[in-house]
C-alpha cells in the first residue's frame, strides 16, 4: 500500500501517478485506458477487461454435468454449451431441458444432435436489501400459512406449500447469481455496501437456502405426532434471527440461544422433529450472520 498526493492541474481536475509496477504487472502503457469508478468509501481504478462469460462442457457423467451448469449459472456465467461425444439421449435432452425450470433467465437458445446450448437473460438488481428482504418475507409468509394448517393438514395442503419451496430454491439461484455477478462486474452493477457487508449477505442467502431445503423435508414428513409449539418457537426464531440481520438490533441474542437449547432438550425423537431441529440450527446461523455484519472497522 502507498499513499500518494493528489495534484491539481488547469480546469479543476486532478490527477494522481500510478505505480510503475502495476502498469507492469497489467500491460499497460501511457495511452492504456482504464476503468474508474465510484464504490462505497472511495474511486476504484483497474483495466479495461471483457468478462469470461462463456462455457463449454464435454458430457460425460450427466449428474455432473447438471452440477457444473448450476454452479456456472449461479456465478454469473450468461452462455453454457453442453457437447456430448456421439448423439444425445431424449433422456439426457430432457434433463438438462429441465434446469429451465429451477433457475430464473436459463434459456435453451440452440440444440443439434450433439450438443444444448443456454443463455442467460438475468437482470441485476442492485438493491441487494431489498431483494434479501423480500426473499425473506416469502419465506415467513410459507411458516405463516403452515401454522395456520398444521393441525389438519392434508396431503393437498403439503403439496402446496412444498412446490412453495420449490419456487423458493428456484429464486435463491437467482439471488446468489445477482450477488456474484454484483461484485464480479462491480463497475456496471456496485451495491454501494462495504465488502465485508456483500459476503454477509451471501453468507444470509446460503444460510436461508439451506433453511428453505429442510423446511421442505420438515413438511414432506410432517405428521400428528410433531408438537405445534415447537414448530411456533422455530417459525418465532426465524422472525427474531432474520429481522436482526436486516436491521443489526441485537436484542435477541439470548432469548434465540436458549431456545435452541431448549429445542435440542426436547426434539430429537422422530425424523420430522430433527428437520425441525436443522431449521432451528440454521436460525442460530442467521443470527451469527447478523452479529458480524454489525461488526464493522469502518
Amino acid at each position: 500500500m502507498s499513499v500518494r498526493r493528489l495534484q491539481k492541474i488547469k480546469g479543476g481536475s486532478y490527477i494522481i501517478s500510478l505505480p510503475a509496477d502495476w502498469i507492469k504487472k497489467y500491460g499497460l502503457d501511457a495511452k492504456s485506458e482504464l476503468k474508474v469508478y465510484e464504490v462505497w468509501n472511495g474511486l476504484k481504478i483497474k483495466p479495461l477487461t471483457t468478462p469470461k462469460s462463456e462455457r463449454e462442457l464435454i458430457l460425460e457423467d450427466l449428474d455432473t454435468t447438471l452440477y457444473l451448469i448450476s454452479v456456472y449459472y449461479m456465478q454469473g456465467v450468461s452462455k453454457i454449451v453442453v457437447r456430448s461425444k456421439g448423439v444425445m439421449s431424449p433422456e439426457i435432452k430432457k434433463a438438462l431441458k429441465e434446469l429451465q425450470l429451477s433457475h430464473p433467465g436459463l434459456e435453451v437458445i440452440d440444440e443439434s444432435f450433439d450438443s444444448v446450448t443456454f443463455v442467460v437473460n438475468f437482470s441485476v438488481t442492485k438493491d441487494l436489501n431489498s431483494l434479501v428482504s423480500t426473499y425473506v418475507e416469502k419465506i415467513k409468509k410459507i411458516l405463516s400459512d403452515l401454522l395456520l394448517v398444521i393441525d389438519n393438514i392434508t396431503p393437498e395442503l403439503k403439496e402446496d406449500l412444498i412446490f412453495r419451496c420449490d419456487s423458493l430454491i428456484k429464486d435463491y439461484r437467482g439471488i446468489i447469481r445477482n450477488i456474484a455477478v454484483g461484485v464480479q462486474l462491480d463497475d456496471e452493477y456496485g451495491f454501494n455496501l462495504p465488502e465485508k457487508d456483500v459476503i454477509l449477505y451471501a453468507i444470509f442467502m446460503r444460510d436461508l437456502g439451506r433453511f428453505v431445503s429442510h423446511l421442505k423435508q420438515f413438511i414432506k414428513l410432517l405428521n400428528k405426532d410433531v408438537e405445534k409449539e415447537m414448530v411456533m418457537k422455530v417459525v418465532k426464531m426465524f422472525e427474531k434471527s432474520t429481522d436482526m440481520f436486516l436491521t443489526e438490533k441485537l436484542d435477541e441474542i439470548k432469548w434465540l440461544r436458549s431456545t435452541m437449547s431448549e429445542l435440542e432438550r426436547v426434539c430429537n425423537r422422530t425424523e420430522a422433529c430433527k428437520e425441525l431441529l436443522r431449521m432451528a440450527s440454521y436460525c442460530i446461523a442467521i443470527m451469527d450472520d447478523a452479529v458480524h455484519k454489525s461488526v464493522r472497522l469502518i
